[in-house]
């Protein structure tokens, strides 16, 4: 016989129902209850006062001496205020032609009161939610009648921002795409790509392996730029060289264009996930949504652009780029997503907040970016000496030995 559960905060008290063969650390997931949030008291059969148990790993049939679990929120808030199992459904203008859903959040501080409402978004919603704010920002970043470098993979996100990029109106911009090729996830978005710039009238720059590669000024080699990295970094994602990549390709073209405007897809969660790294490891914000590295400025028009809508513009082009993506292996990058994911889900609006207040910070005291030499790119900070001689290593610079 297991014992009753009671969770109790400085609002009320409420008795949890209980699953068969489940541990107390089950209950609390599924009641959408923070372990790291309660204190948890066990009652005794026989009488006396509850004493504070260490009992998460326990199956509840295992409290035999237990008439009830006595389960304390530590503070005294209302943890029932955000629950996203109360909501109302906010129809489309056309209710059979949804193509996504997301949840807002609207806070009524005089009443202490949080509405939660599950909004039904149609393709054409999607899309004019996603054009007016990629408009907003270039319009506040962008003087009329700019030359803007587009990075693109043929994805959802590409599609999204092409397309809004090309809706916009009253202010001049010339679009000029690229993509970059060197590891298969990145090739096999070429042909989406093409197809993405027919459609909106752009011509597509595709930039080849070799072209990549003399940006790094890396000697001619059989091995492809994903197998220099994986010798090297071993349990590493080439994503994190890759961005890299990106930015390099994307600066190259721009400079030969005439102009120092460029941007890519970042979205809002890539922003948030940036940005709890960067202050979870004692950095601050980088610069959001316009970020000046040297004689270039990169911008992110999508940054305040939740993927789920994102991904609602253009479904099918979603779903091919999902379907070809690799698995990431890189722990930091799988437990700073997953943050952002939980707090975005558990608590609908604030992640827009914490975007927003991130950029804030970040343009007050931006970061600087300084041209390293050897590198032969701008760099934040400091590279110690070993990274740095693998990173050469890699890209088949003479170098020290690397010492392990």
């Amino acid at each position: 016989m297991h014992p009753t559960i009671s969770i109790i905060t400085a609002h009320g008290r409420e008795n949890l129902p209980v699953e068969k063969d489940e541990r107390l650390i089950d209950l609390l997931n599924r009641h959408n209850v923070p372990w790291s949030a309660v204190a948890i008291y066990s009652v005794p059969r026989s009488g006396g006062a509850p004493v504070l148990s260490s009992c998460l790993d326990l199956m509840l049939s295992e409290f035999t001496d237990c008439s009830e679990l006595l389960i304390y929120y530590n503070r005294n808030i209302n943890p029932a205020l955000f629950a996203t199992n109360v909501f109302k459904v906010l129809d489309s203008p056309q209710p059979t032609k949804h193509a996504t859903e997301y949840f807002y959040q609207m806070l009524d501080n005089d009443r202490s009161r949080a509405k939660i409402f599950l909004k039904k978004l149609s393709q054409e919603e999607c899309q004019s939610i996603v054009a007016d704010r990629v408009a907003e920002v270039v319009k506040n970043n962008l003087p009329a009648g700019s030359r803007l470098v587009v990075g693109v993979s043929g994805g959802g996100d590409s599609n999204a921002l092409l397309y809004s990029l090309s809706r916009i109106t009253g202010h001049d911009l010339s679009i000029h795409p690229i993509i970059i090729k060197g590891i298969p996830e990145w090739d096999k978005g070429v042909p989406r790509a093409q197809e993405l710039c027919d459609k909106y009238g752009l011509n597509l720059t595709v930039m080849e392996e070799e072209e990549v590669r003399a940006l790094l000024h890396m000697p001619e080699d059989s091995r492809s730029l994903i197998a220099c990295f994986e010798d090297e970094f071993k349990g590493d994602d080439f994503e994190f060289v890759g961005t890299l990549l990106v930015r390099l390709a994307l600066a190259h073209h721009a400079r030969r264009l005439g102009t120092s405007y460029i941007c890519t897809g970042l979205n809002l969660e890539d922003v948030l996930c940036e940005g709890v790294f960067r202050v979870s490891t004692g950095l601050k914000p980088a610069s959001i949504p316009m970020r000046a590295i040297g004689d270039i400025n990169l911008l992110f028009p999508l940054w305040l652009c939740p993927k789920r809508i994102i991904d609602g513009c253009f479904p099918k082009y979603s779903l091919d780029n999902y379907e070809a993506r690799f698995p990431s292996f890189s722990l930091g990058r799988n437990l700073y997503y997953s943050v952002v994911y939980a707090l975005q889900s558990q608590f609908p609006g604030f992640a827009e907040q914490l975007a927003q207040g991130f950029s804030d910070l970040s343009v007050q005291d931006p970061v600087r970016y300084v041209f390293d030499e050897e590198l032969g790119f701008h760099v934040e900070r400091h590279i110690p000496r070993e990274l740095r001689d693998r990173f050469l290593h890699m890209l088949g610079r003479d170098v020290s030995p690397v010492t392990e």
